[in-house]
């Protein structure tokens, strides 16, 4: 059996970093973008109570698998006192409310009719874009980091972590 290993190529590892801080960057600030729109559009809206008076289920056949998910449809009051009901866009599985629960409901006032329950769930999108984004720019750090200590003869960041490990058990001892 013959086994052929590559050599560390420090140029490539350099771009690879580069690539992915700047890749995680952009993702990052797209999902900053999307939060800050979220925000300006709740900054927008008014709340008001409403109930669950249905839950519908979805059945979409994605990826040849069928998935069933639930949507709560709410009806709610504007402050103009007319009597407003929509569904969810949010549905999920297991029903997360039942009819007859109590909800807060976001609405603009122009159209009512585009309401939305007020729960993390809005800000679901957006913070696992950010999250990707930050999971990959963080990477991409690492590469930076590792390519950065392995030039300066310290091994990577296993090998710088065993230097500072050293160092302090030898300061211990002191």
């Amino acid at each position: 059996m013959n086994v052929r290993v590559r050599n560390w190529n420090p140029f490539s590892a350099f771009v690879s970093g580069l690539i992915a801080v700047a890749i995680g960057l952009g993702v990052l600030y797209l999902g900053q973008l999307w939060r800050t729109h979220t925000q300006q559009q709740i900054a927008t809206m008014v709340k008001a109570q409403g109930t669950v008076v249905e839950v519908v289920s979805r059945t979409k056949l994605r990826d040849g698998e069928r998935k069933t998910l639930f949507y709560p449809i709410v009806e709610f009051r504007t402050a103009n006192d007319e009597a407003v009901r929509f569904e969810d866009a949010m549905g999920s599985n297991p029903a997360t409310y039942r009819v007859g629960d109590t909800v807060e409901v976001l609405y603009d006032p122009q159209t009512p009719q585009s309401a939305m329950i007020d729960s993390w769930m809005i800000w679901l999108p957006s913070t696992i874009v950010m999250g990707f984004g930050g999971f990959i720019a963080v990477m991409g750090g690492l590469t930076l980091l590792d390519t950065l200590f392995r030039l300066l003869k310290l091994g990577g960041l296993l090998g710088l972590l065993g230097v500072l490990l050293l160092r302090r058990k030898r300061e211990q001892h002191m």
